[in-house]
C-alpha cells in the first residue's frame, strides 16, 4: 500500500454522494495510506467531503478521525475568515460602484453544493470589468493590501493578463483580482463581460453578494478544473459536476459561449475529465461537448495548458499565438523579454542578482528541453 492506495481513495472521497458514483464498502484504512491521503485531502480541499464520507463507506479508526476532523474545523475556520472578508470587500466595492462577480470557492460552496461546508477555499477570487481593473487595484492597495508582484510593464495585465494577488499583511488573506479567468489564449479569446452582463448574487450572512449566474459558474469551474493545474485538482472537478447536476444552466448560452470564445476542447476536457476522475458518467445535456472533435488548433492550445509543454512556455507561446496583429505580438514579447526592473526582481530568486541575460536564458532553456537533440547537434556542428 501506498501512494496508489492514498490517490484512489482521496478521488473516492472527491466523488463522494454523487449519482452514479461507484458503491464503495465499509473497510478500515490503512495508516499509512491514511496518513499519505489525509495530507492530500487537506490540500485537495476536500476534507468536508471526507467528514461526509465517515457517515456511509469511509471506515475510519478513532484516532483516524479525531485527526480528519481536526483539519476540516481549521479547513472551515479559513474559510470562514476568506468569507468575512468578501463581506468587507463587497461594501467597499459597491461604494465606489465598482461591479465585480466573485468566482470560484464561496460562491460555488453556497449555490452548488447541499452543504457550504462540504467545499472548503483558502483564497478570495473576484472578476471586475477591465475598465475598473487598475482602479480596483488602487482600492485594493488603499485599504491596506499589499500587491505581491508587480506587472511586467504598465498596462500589461489590461491587455494581456489574467489577474493580480492582494494580501493585507493583518489577515494573510490573499485577493486574487481578475480580469479574466485564466491566463494564456483562452483567457484571451473569452469575453469577460459578458460573464459580467449575467451575475445573480448569493447569500453571506445577511449580505447579497454578486457571482456568475450558473451558466457563467459552469464556464469558470470548468475552466479552472482543465486549465488551472495538471494534473486537475479534485475540488474543481467536483465543482463541475455539482454545478452541472445542481445548476440552472443554459446550455443554448454555454453553446454560444463554446463556439465564439473556442471553448469546446476546453468543456470536453472538463467533462471526461470528470467523468474518468471521479467514476461517473458524462451527464446528457455535456455529450455534445464530450463527444465533440477538437480543430488541431484548438488542441494545440489545450496542450499548452495540459501536457509537459504546460512547463516549457506553452501558455506564455500560446498567448503569443492568440494575440492578433504584429505589434501586439511585439508588445507581449517585449514586455515579458525585458520587463520592469521590480518584475525582474520580484520573480528572481533569494540572493540572486535580477539579470536581463538570465531572462534571456529562459526560452533557450524551453527549446532544449522540447528539441533535446538541438543542443548537441549545434554543439557537434
Amino acid at each position: 500500500m501506498g501512494d496508489d492506495d492514498a490517490s484512489a481513495l482521496c478521488r473516492a472521497i472527491a466523488g463522494d454522494g454523487l449519482p452514479d458514483a461507484p458503491e464503495r464498502r465499509p473497510s478500515p484504512v490503512d495508516d499509512v495510506v491514511w496518513h499519505r491521503a489525509l495530507a492530500r485531502v487537506g490540500w485537495e480541499r476536500i476534507t468536508g467531503l471526507a467528514v461526509a464520507s465517515v457517515a456511509g463507506w469511509l471506515d475510519l479508526a478513532d484516532e483516524q478521525l479525531d485527526t480528519l476532523l481536526e483539519f476540516h474545523r481549521t479547513a472551515m475556520a479559513w474559510s470562514l475568515s476568506v468569507e468575512r472578508k468578501i463581506i468587507g470587500l463587497a461594501e467597499a466595492f459597491g461604494s465606489e460602484g465598482i461591479g465585480f462577480a466573485v468566482l470560484k470557492g464561496a460562491s460555488v460552496a453556497h449555490t452548488a453544493y447541499s452543504d457550504p461546508s462540504l467545499r472548503s477555499f483558502g483564497d478570495l477570487d473576484v472578476l471586475v470589468g477591465t475598465q475598473d481593473y487598475e482602479r480596483t487595484c488602487a482600492l485594493l492597495k488603499a485599504l491596506g493590501h499589499v500587491r505581491l508582484r508587480p506587472e511586467p510593464r504598465p498596462g500589461f495585465e489590461i491587455r494581456f493578463g489574467k489577474a493580480s494577488t492582494h494580501r493585507h499583511p493583518d489577515d494573510r488573506i490573499e485577493v486574487d483580482l481578475h480580469r479574466t479567468l485564466v491566463l494564456g489564449p483562452f483567457g484571451l479569446w473569452i469575453r469577460p463581460e459578458e460573464l459580467l452582463d449575467r451575475c445573480a448574487s448569493f447569500d453571506l450572512g445577511g449580505t447579497r453578494v454578486p457571482r456568475l449566474d450558473d451558466t457563467g459558474m459552469l464556464v469558470n469551474v470548468a475552466m479552472h478544473a482543465s486549465l488551472g493545474s495538471s494534473p486537475p485538482r479534485l475540488a474543481p472537478l467536483r465543482d463541475v459536476a455539482e454545478v452541472t447536476r445542481r445548476g440552472q444552466v443554459d446550455w443554448d448560452v454555454l453553446t454560444g459561449w463554446a463556439s465564439r470564445w473556442r471553448l469546446t476542447v476546453v468543456l470536453r476536457h472538463a467533462f471526461r475529465t470528470v467523468s474518468e476522475t471521479l467514476g461517473i458518467p458524462i451527464p446528457e445535456e455535456a455529450a455534445a461537448f464530450s463527444e465533440s472533435i477538437p480543430s488541431r488548433r484548438d488542441a494545440r492550445a489545450l496542450a499548452a495548458y495540459t501536457g509537459a509543454r504546460r512547463k516549457q512556455g506553452g501558455t506564455a507561446i500560446g498567448t503569443m499565438r492568440a494575440i492578433p496583429g504584429l505589434r501586439g505580438k511585439a508588445a507581449y514579447a517585449s514586455a515579458l523579454a525585458f520587463p520592469a526592473r521590480g518584475f525582474l526582481a520580484a520573480r528572481t530568486g533569494d540572493g540572486d542578482e535580477p539579470s536581463y541575460l538570465r531572462r534571456l536564458a529562459i526560452p533557450l532553456r524551453w527549446g532544449r528541453s522540447r528539441f533535446p537533440g538541438a543542443n548537441g547537434a549545434s554543439r557537434r556542428a
